[in-house]
């Protein structure tokens, strides 16, 4: 509208200028000449007719222009419309998958794709609604496809691939998937996360251990089950080192543990009964000594009973110390038993674990003193009573029962089951 007036005003404005030309000038007159033929006319029509053909021819070119545009404009409308289809599909495909329906869902994923400028997301949700009915050859298919759709997304879909191969516990198929992304993104917190989760099932401690410090970084993983991650990934390796008798190798694992985690008893008991078998007691003895001076655990307390070291004195009087906080402790009395029996301090030792066993019959205990009492002071009856005492309440532990079957309850003689704790005393 506003182009159509200004087109008159300017038609309006040369009329009036060539008007007063012609009053004052004359009209003036054109001569067209072409072979055998010639035109004359005035000056004056041969303006306005040339102005009158100028908008004439303009306003027929766009109309001509316009007619040209319509099947652009209608393919655009049409493409709009398809685009409105697909992103709604898109909507309702997805709510299909959060109810469950993930056949219906699939179908409504794939209906509109070809129109939709978000097939790789299309692509990608089909996949997880054939994996969750098992359809894992489609759910293959649907992932080539959102590569085709979009060849940029790689880390995108390779972590899908990956997420529902281990879903489907395809530990080695999701292994070489996240191998092939970390090759890509090197640094790629949640790859390695993955990365890590994989070698945990397939229990290959060594190359998660190499991993741990890159999930420590990601940041992806809370405090607690870092540790929790950290605790088993460490004890793997020492059990996988240890059963290929490599000591140079345990040592090297033990000496990467972060301190923290030495404290720890699952890994230091590993590293103890290392320490054992290999006959290295006095060191297992200092490790054991600084733990239960800052942590109390009576498997701990047995354990150290166990230790064969240079100087049995200084061990014994490094258990008694102990008797200060823990006097009512019947591992540990048991334990002082066991080193009076090493210091050949028979007394001490029966007084030790007469005492333990009032506190709580123990099999081990039991045993202990039994054989105390037949090699060193012959009391026969005494060891027949412990010797069937142990076994019954051996039977008891074995079937999580009471620690007391319900015959023969008094078999200990009364002067075992009411010690006086001379010792500690």
């Amino acid at each position: 509208m506003k182009r159509l007036i200004l087109a008159i005003t300017i038609a309006t404005t040369l009329a009036v200028i060539i008007g007063l030309v012609s009053y004052n000038f004359g009209p003036g007159y054109v001569v067209f000449s072409f072979g055998e033929f010639s035109l004359e006319t005035s000056f004056i029509f041969m303006l306005g007719f040339l102005a009158l053909a100028f908008f004439a021819f303009h306003y027929i070119f766009r109309v001509l222009s316009i007619l040209f545009r319509i099947p652009d404009y209608l393919g655009l409308r049409y493409n709009k419309r398809q685009a409105e289809k697909a992103r709604n599909a898109l909507v309702k495909g997805l709510i299909e998958m959060s109810e469950g329906r993930f056949a219906q869902a699939e179908k409504i994923l794939l209906k509109q794709v070809i129109h939709s400028d978000t097939g790789l997301l299309n692509y990608l949700m089909a996949a997880r609604s054939a994996q969750q009915q098992g359809e894992y050859e489609r759910r293959d298919e649907y992932l080539r496809l959102a590569h085709e759709a979009t060849p940029s997304a790689d880390i995108a879909i390779g972590i899908t691939q990956a997420e529902l191969q281990l879903s489907h516990n395809q530990y080695e198929q999701a292994l070489a998937t996240l191998n092939h992304l970390s090759s890509i993104a090197p640094k790629h917190g949640y790859v390695k996360k993955l990365q890590a989760r994989v070698y945990k099932q397939l229990h290959d401690w060594d190359s998660l251990g190499k991993l741990i410090n890159d999930v420590k970084k990601s940041r992806l993983i809370s405090s607690e089950k870092l540790i929790k991650l950290e605790i088993e990934t460490y004890s793997g390796m020492l059990n996988n080192s240890i059963k290929q008798s490599d000591k140079e190798k345990t040592e090297t694992i033990w000496q990467q543990i972060p301190k923290e985690l030495k404290d720890d008893a699952a890994l230091l008991d590993i590293y103890l009964h290392y320490l054992i078998n290999i006959n290295n007691h006095d060191k297992a003895e200092s490790l054991l000594r600084t733990y239960l001076s800052r942590h109390w655990r009576e498997s701990m307390v047995r354990l150290y009973a166990q230790l064969n070291t240079s100087n049995p004195q200084q061990q014994l009087e490094t258990a008694e110390t102990w008797l200060h906080g823990h006097a009512r402790s019947a591992a540990l009395l048991m334990v002082l038993g066991k080193l009076c029996i090493k210091t050949q301090l028979w007394g001490k030792a029966r007084n030790y674990l007469e005492s333990s066993l009032g506190i709580k019959p123990l099999p081990e205990t039991c045993l202990t003193l039994a054989m105390l009492l037949d090699d060193k002071m012959e009391e026969a009856d005494k060891v027949q009573a412990l010797y069937r005492q142990g076994l019954k309440l051996a039977v008891s532990e074995e079937q999580g029962g009471s620690q007391f079957l319900s015959d023969d309850k008094n078999i200990i003689p009364k002067d075992i089951e009411a010690p006086v704790l001379k010792i500690i005393q």
